[in-house]
């Protein structure tokens, strides 16, 4: 179910299996989280509802959290329909959801935020298996940012990266969906641009890793990425934990679900102790 060759703009038809349509309804949000998810991660959503997703994070700040899937067997689907009824926080569309439709899932978040929340001050698109730090994204780096004068985008910036060529690997690329040889700089992570984006979506080609096709798309809208501003705050690797460590940065990669809850609880019990 993954796009064929001859489908390849055709990133637009599918339709929300699961909405909410309203959750911006009552407030601007400050910041919208878009968290990639597959129907068998209950526990990683329970634990990010319950640490660095939870809607009031931060007193006074409007965060939105929603969680991203693509349709799987009955029985699953079933099961979200119950979670989302609880939660409100799933947004679905009718894309079968495997690795090489993520590009479907990050486009199906941005075309939410565009339709239905396009006046939030951020979007930061992660996955259930990222720690974010979502108190210093706030207070540290996108509140010294307000008002925005321009688009901003950031994430881990990856620069000069090749096409893997091996059928063999994960990240396969054939010449005949993507000629160069050198991708754009693309960011694991996403800012507020959702409506270029996916506008931007209708006239490049699709490719199935979701940073490099987002950077295509920033490339097709003339927009640059901006660097973090210190190093190591985005990190797309598992950062040994410790709480003067994750008081300082906003991601950490490769995080278990009872992970998650025991290093933020330690954050927030310890980061008084630590200089800032």
């Amino acid at each position: 179910m993954a796009p064929s060759p001859s489908e390849l703009n055709d990133t637009q038809p599918f339709r929300f299996v699961i909405n909410e349509r309203d959750k911006c309804n009552e407030r601007t949000p400050f910041l919208i989280l878009l968290i990639a998810t597959k129907a068998d991660e209950k526990q990683h959503r329970e634990a990010i509802r319950k640490t660095w997703g939870n809607e009031s994070v931060i007193p006074g700040i409007k965060v939105v959290r929603l969680f991203m899937l693509g349709v799987n067997d009955k029985e699953q689907n079933e099961a979200l329909l119950r979670e989302s009824s609880q939660y409100h926080d799933i947004i679905q569309q009718d894309f079968l959801d495997t690795y090489k439709n993520l590009t479907l899932k990050t486009l199906m978040g941005l075309k939410w935020v565009a339709t239905y929340c396009g006046v939030a001050n951020f979007v930061m698109k992660t996955d259930t298996d990222v720690f974010v730090n979502t108190e210093y994204l706030i207070q540290r780096l996108l509140k010294p940012l307000m008002p925005l004068s321009q688009y901003y985008f950031t994430g881990y910036l990856v620069r000069n990266a090749q096409p893997h060529r091996n059928n063999d690997s994960k990240w396969y690329v054939p010449k005949e969906v993507y000629t160069a040889e050198r991708y754009p700089d693309f960011c694991s992570g996403t800012g507020n641009l959702a409506a270029k984006i996916v506008n931007a979506s209708l006239k490049v080609k699709y490719i199935y890793l979701e940073d490099v096709y987002v950077a295509l798309c920033l490339d097709q809208g003339g927009i640059d990425m901006v660097p973090p501003p210190y190093n190591y705050l985005f990190n797309i690797y598992k950062v040994p934990f410790s709480p003067c460590t994750y008081n300082r940065l906003i991601t950490s990669h490769g995080i278990h679900p009872n992970e998650q809850i025991t290093y933020w609880e330690t954050l927030q019990n310890n980061k008084h102790m630590c200089g800032q």
